[in-house]
């Protein structure tokens, strides 16, 4: 396929990633139609861009407008905004391959989704393992190509407070420049860097389905 006229699908582009990612394509010339799938109605009135209310749990609600080349998965959340385990885990494994195996029902071809640095089903972190099963999942569905970031502590202003990481984050700007050579992968990433990483994989491909945090900042400052 010629990297023109392409078209894109986002679900969780009200995030801190997925709203990056979605300004991002909107301005790329490769893309000539970005979808949006969300709960709420996204304010952003490009001409490129397409955006319709769906419940991501019932797939009859957004079946017929899961169309195009490429799925970005940007969904997530936190344990503070989510306490209950079993919600949790539908948000962050249910959800995206529910949403992945009606694309791959559909037709789309490839899939970039956002994991985290650590992911595995055999972890005995929950917030690893979870992302872990939900990559292992996906790639069951045996997509074309099938990608998954894997960021480290990711920068930025969110639109909900999470103390945690805020706090984590300022510790963390201190010791970056401390981490190198196989720990540099743990090092701060933002959201902008994730987003045209996430593009230029989809695009033009890369050697591993696992893309770990420094390998996106390779990557992103190749495509820029």
């Amino acid at each position: 396929m010629e990297n023109k006229g392409l078209s894109a699908v986002i679900i969780g582009a009200t995030g801190l990633v997925g709203s990056t990612l979605l300004l991002q394509l909107l301005e790329d010339s490769r893309y000539e139609k970005v979808i949006t799938l969300s709960r709420k109605r996204i304010p952003n009135n490009h001409p490129k861009h397409e955006n319709y209310l769906a419940d991501l749990f019932d797939p009859t609600t957004y079946k017929e407008e899961l169309q195009g080349d490429h799925l970005f998965i940007c969904t997530g959340t936190t344990k503070a905004n989510t306490p209950d385990s079993e919600e949790y885990y539908r948000i962050e494994h249910d959800l995206p391959v529910d949403v992945a195996k009606t694309a791959r029902e559909n037709g789309i071809n490839k899939v970039i989704a956002i994991s985290a640095l650590g992911a595995d089903p055999n972890s005995r972190f929950s917030y690893n393992k979870g992302k872990g099963e939900m990559e292992r999942d996906i790639e069951k569905l045996e997509f074309e190509r099938c990608y998954f970031v894997q960021p480290a502590l990711i920068s930025g202003d969110r639109q909900e407070k999470r103390t945690f990481e805020d706090l984590w984050g300022k510790f963390q700007k201190l010791i970056d420049p401390l981490l190198v050579g196989s720990f540099k992968k743990y090092r701060t990433i933002h959201p902008q860097t994730i987003a045209r990483a996430m593009i230029d994989v989809a695009v033009n491909d890369y050697k591993q389905s696992r893309i770990e945090s420094d390998a996106l900042k390779e990557i992103a400052s190749i495509e820029s």
